[in-house]
């Protein structure tokens, strides 16, 4: 997903059907995809603006449990994927700033 995200100086590659397909395996294996790999993922959802209601609540919820221990390449693509999604998620919000400043 990041090589479809990120490839062509940032243009993005891949097609929507393939990030459809790729939802349910994201869904299955969501809590063992390590920090890193998973903001990448949000990212790539983010800036498509595909995914579903539930790949959403999953991936924000998942965000909230390490929103503290990110480093800063992933609190940058945590920081795209809840600004894409306009997420209103203040604990969240407040996890990463809290992070970038300790």
């Amino acid at each position: 997903m990041r090589a479809l995200s990120r490839s062509q100086k940032n243009k993005m590659c891949g097609q929507d059907k393939t990030f459809t397909a790729l939802e349910p395996i994201v869904l299955a294996n969501i809590e063992s995809i390590p920090d890193r790999d998973l903001c990448h993922i949000m990212y790539a959802y983010g800036v498509r603006g595909l995914g579903n209601p539930d790949l959403h609540k999953a991936l924000e919820r998942r965000l909230e449990l390490i929103a503290d221990r990110l480093d800063y390449p992933s609190m940058f693509n945590a920081v795209y994927y809840l600004l894409f999604r306009e997420s209103t998620n203040e604990a969240v919000w407040r996890k990463i700033i809290d992070n970038t400043v300790a």
